[in-house]
């Protein structure tokens, strides 16, 4: 029993036995005295950018299920993308004896992991890969694939001309996307336009931007895709003000599968990141390197899925010139 309660892997059936009697006996763990004898404070850090980023958000509520199931908890810290709060908050966790961090970054900061390796805590970064960093694991989106589908996807409906809407190059996902979509035309002789091709800030703002940019080009495209959900409320609000109708003159999809992309007229076609299976894999990679499991790092590549609404038309139905 005392395997099983205090993290060890046991048999399956041993496992269910333990836990009807737990339940029947309405048992809780001292977690000071576990803490003393495992010489671990069954507590965890999660170091994050921003507290606004939706899709980081669900995917620690996802951690924090699967954490409470092995007896963890976590402390978070925002770092505002600033490197010193990303230091400041490290040496909380440190003060706080955490058994790991995970760090939650599109633009990893090489700093940030030399400093959990000074401070000899394990990490787990979530949405960025960094070489030269074999005792860290990653975990992210496959996102040069996720993008690769969804124009093929947009192409397989009969367009050709699309556009994409990315962040700036400090985004390890955005020159992911990026790549994808360069990928996706050449696999079929579609010359690149780069009048088609605009990059802002990962948010609100950026999206309404390039979708002003992008209406000013000569020629308009007939689809576009947008890699970020932010840069998509951006670029909706700049349609509307245009009158462009989605999507009957230009088609569109968006990554991240939000409450949001249900809820605007038409809903929005999206790349679902699947923050489940990423939430699994990072919880997965940081307690085997926390129970010392395992030596080498990871960078674990989580497929997408695209979820169909109604912001796609086919080249046909739209009347417009291919």
């Amino acid at each position: 029993m005392s395997k099983h309660i205090n993290g060890i892997p046991v048999k399956e059936a041993n496992r269910v036995r333990i836990d009807a009697a737990i339940a029947e006996l309405g048992y809780q763990v001292n977690a000071a005295a576990r803490a003393l004898k495992t010489r671990r404070s069954m507590t965890v850090g999660i170091l994050l950018d921003s507290l606004s980023n939706l899709f980081y958000t669900s995917v620690i509520s996802e951690i924090e299920e699967l954490l409470m199931g092995e007896g963890y908890t976590a402390i978070l810290f925002e770092t505002k993308d600033s490197l010193e709060r990303a230091k400041q908050g490290l040496e909380l966790f440190s003060a706080k004896s955490v058994d790991g961090v995970f760090y939650f970054s599109s633009h990893c900061l090489p700093e940030v992991l030399s400093e959990c390796r000074r401070l000899e805590i394990p990490a787990v970064v979530v949405d960025s890969i960094l070489p030269d960093y074999p005792d860290v694991d990653f975990v992210m989106t496959e996102n040069a694939q996720a993008a690769f589908s969804a124009v093929q996807s947009l192409m397989e409906k009969g367009h050709r001309k699309i556009a994409v809407i990315t962040g700036s190059e400090i985004h390890f996902s955005a020159n992911e996307r990026l790549r994808g979509y360069y990928n996706a035309l050449h696999s079929r002789d579609i010359p690149i336009r780069e009048e088609w091709v605009l990059r802002d800030d990962y948010n609100l703002d950026g999206g309404f931007r390039c979708v002003k940019r992008l209406l000013k080009a000569p020629d308009r495209p007939t689809a576009l895709l947008i890699c970020n959900y932010f840069m998509a409320m951006g670029a909706v609000m700049a349609l509307n003000e245009e009158n462009v109708r989605v999507p009957e003159e230009l088609s569109i999809i968006s990554f991240d599968e939000i409450a949001w992309a249900k809820a605007v007229k038409p809903r929005l076609t999206t790349v679902n990141q699947q923050a489940g299976l990423i939430a699994g894999q990072a919880v997965r990679l940081l307690l085997a390197r926390i129970r010392r499991e395992k030596q080498e790092g990871q960078a674990v590549l989580v497929p997408t899925c695209q979820v169909e609404r109604e912001s796609v038309l086919p080249i046909h139905e739209k009347g417009a010139q291919v």
